[in-house]
């Protein structure tokens, strides 16, 4: 074991930072099964899962390691929005969308759905053909009386 200092000063503050992250998941773990997966909201307005995307961001902020606001100039957000994202406050769907972008995740998969909301419709495949046309013939002419 080595006694320099400054490596056990780091390692010291690694295991701090560990112990930190490790809470915090059981924290999230223990209230995704209390609420069971409920919407957010208890309304009838739609939302976004801020508090899960907190989550998915925080590790890529820290290892980016420049501050907070040199990363939400990148992202095209306020400080104050990744700090709500953080504490699982809600913010704008466009902000979503351009946290979302930069992280490279999906933003859909963070939306809730209203309470009562009928579900998702199944968009069309796409096949790589033309979309149908009618090709019938019309009963109007061309030629004029």
């Amino acid at each position: 074991m080595t006694s320099d200092p400054s490596i056990l000063g780091a390692m010291a503050r690694l295991r701090k930072a560990l112990e930190k992250r490790m809470r915090m998941d059981d924290r999230a773990e223990e209230l995704e099964r209390r609420e069971g997966g409920r919407p957010i909201r208890s309304g009838t307005l739609a939302a976004y899962d801020t508090a899960l995307l907190g989550r998915k961001l925080r590790p890529m902020l820290e290892f980016d390691g420049r501050g907070w606001r040199a990363l939400a100039d990148e992202i095209g957000v306020t400080s104050p929005d990744l700090s709500r994202v953080m504490a699982g406050q809600d913010i704008a769907a466009g902000k979503v969308f351009a946290i979302c972008d930069w992280a490279g995740l999906d933003a859909r998969a963070f939306y809730r759905p209203p309470l009562g909301a009928p579900p998702p419709r199944k968009r069309p495949r796409q096949t790589g053909r033309s979309p149908r046309v009618f090709h019938g013939k019309s009963t109007e002419t061309g030629v004029r009386a």
